[in-house]
């Protein structure tokens, strides 16, 4: 009974999470995961009777949920100025991927650069990650266009990714600091405009009015 319990099927989804984070999709097979999670092989089929697939699968679905749950806590405190959310949210990135010993990635992100066309089911589940990272993040923004803030969300995510993979390489958190500053930076140089949610179409609207109400006054 004890090799069928819920805490076993727990451990073997934080084993998948973690070597998706570590080696991508490539490196985080049954027997690796086995390997990681001490749990028996035939567990691992009685709780995921769908392989590798369903197992990568839950686990991006977990990673992803506590990538958005960060991104809604520090982006949706609103006592502060958006820009300085976005440092903080990159501070926390750097400080989180130096603690884990700068060596991990994000576990959506290792998996997009891994997929081929035999693995659209984990690719709907990445996109699923991004497209929801995106939404939350453009919740938040203080810009009423819903294009401008989608852009802007995307871009956000975007640095994320992107540091991630320069940390990597230099096993440092720094790239976290230095892309957050720079994005923080960009937010605060954006118009005044594009803040307050005045589009380039209100002024052409407002210059074609006195001749129509010129007649009528």
């Amino acid at each position: 009974m004890s090799k069928a319990s819920p805490d076993t099927r727990e451990r073997m989804l934080g084993a998948a999470e973690t070597l998706l984070r570590e080696r991508g999709l490539a490196g985080a097979g049954i027997q690796q995961v086995v390997a990681r999670s001490g749990a028996p092989i035939g567990s691992l089929y009685h709780f995921f009777p769908g392989g590798k697939t369903q197992l990568a699968a839950e686990a991006l679905r977990i990673n992803g949920g506590k990538a958005g749950t960060l991104f809604r806590s520090i982006l949706g405190d609103s006592s502060a100025p958006f820009p300085d959310r976005v440092r903080r949210l990159f501070r926390t990135a750097a400080s989180g991927f130096d603690k884990a010993g700068a060596d991990k990635g994000c576990a959506v992100g290792s998996v997009a650069l891994d997929l081929d066309a035999r693995h659209e089911a984990l690719r709907t589940v990445c996109q699923e990650a991004f497209d929801a990272w995106t939404a939350s993040i453009a919740d938040e923004l203080p810009w009423s266009d819903r294009a401008t803030r989608r852009g802007l969300a995307e871009v956000l995510v975007a640095g994320i990714e992107g540091a991630f993979i320069l940390s990597r390489a230099r096993r440092s958190g720094e790239p976290f600091l230095t892309v957050g500053e720079s994005l923080a930076l960009m937010l605060e140089g954006l118009p005044a405009q594009a803040r307050v949610g005045a589009g380039s179409r209100s002024p052409r609207k407002k210059s074609r009015r006195p001749r129509t109400t010129s007649k009528h006054v």
